[in-house]
């Protein structure tokens, strides 16, 4: 099972593929963030936001699409601004038939580093951790792309009794 996780957003939406074997070991296969110049106008940047991640589904061929769900933001203008590549993530989702999965960044944060308001840097270690990797992933979108794939594997190992 191959998963894309998402974490949106218009100026840098974090992204991580991560391949799970047969064991249930996840190993990355690619991570990034697709990155809009704050000088275009919006419909612009998103359409960069969907052309980038496109390619990246018809690159990997994902089983699962996990987007970051907004929990709460009290910055309007950030929230809507998240909500618009939201879209585009599910649009692509939806355009290459794959299903989508959504989580929030505190039951990522619940679920990998073992509490919902671990920072950036223990989200990092954690991500680090259950990957089996030596270095941490960079920069933070990208980590936190990856997180919401490795969410979405734990929900199923809790699902499973695991």
């Amino acid at each position: 099972m191959k998963i894309l996780g998402i974490d949106p957003g218009t100026a840098s939406m974090g992204y991580g593929v991560v391949d799970v074997t047969s064991s249930n070991r996840p190993i990355l296969k690619d991570h990034g963030v697709i990155i809009t110049k704050t000088e275009i106008d919006m419909p612009k940047r998103l359409e960069v936001l969907y052309a980038g991640l496109n390619e990246l589904a018809k690159i990997h061929l994902p089983d699962i699409v996990v987007v970051e769900k907004i929990f709460f933001n009290t910055n309007v203008k950030t929230a809507l601004s998240v909500g618009q590549a939201r879209g585009i993530s599910l649009l692509v989702a939806a355009h290459n038939n794959i299903i989508v999965f959504e989580y929030t960044a505190l039951q990522a944060k619940r679920l990998l580093a073992g509490y919902g308001r671990a920072d950036k840097k223990e989200m990092q270690e954690a991500v680090k951790k259950h990957l089996g990797i030596s270095s941490i992933i960079k920069p933070d979108d990208a980590n936190d792309g990856v997180a919401m794939a490795l969410c979405h594997l734990k929900i199923i190992e809790e699902a499973n009794g695991k």
